[in-house]
């Protein structure tokens, strides 16, 4: 199908052809700029996702770290669980505010 009629037809505007071709050009140039936006959202909510994973990852391991730590440390007290507990909770708080502070968008 042709959308611009082919040059030499009578009646037709000299400048029809190359303003249609500007305007193909803008169209494709629109595409392509569409295309590397979506790619790049695309990455960095790769990236993102994977931050986040790391993040997640390393709190909670020091977490159980401190946890163990301290579990160790009680020798089965109660008391001294009760405050083990208290400071586990302590830093996962810390840690949770941290982490949606940066992440949570």
């Amino acid at each position: 199908m042709q959308l611009v009629p082919a040059a030499g037809d009578p009646g037709q505007n000299p400048r029809l052809p190359s303003k249609a071709d500007r305007s193909q050009q803008r169209a494709e140039l629109e595409v392509f700029e569409h295309g590397l936006l979506t790619a790049v959202g695309v990455q960095k909510e790769m990236m993102d996702s994977q931050a986040l994973g790391d993040v997640l990852t390393c709190a909670l391991e020091e977490e159980m770290s401190l946890l163990d730590y301290g579990v160790a440390r009680a020798n089965g007290s109660a008391a001294k669980l009760e405050l083990v507990a208290r400071k586990v909770e302590m830093m996962s708080a810390i840690d949770n505010r941290r982490i949606l502070r940066r992440y949570g968008r």
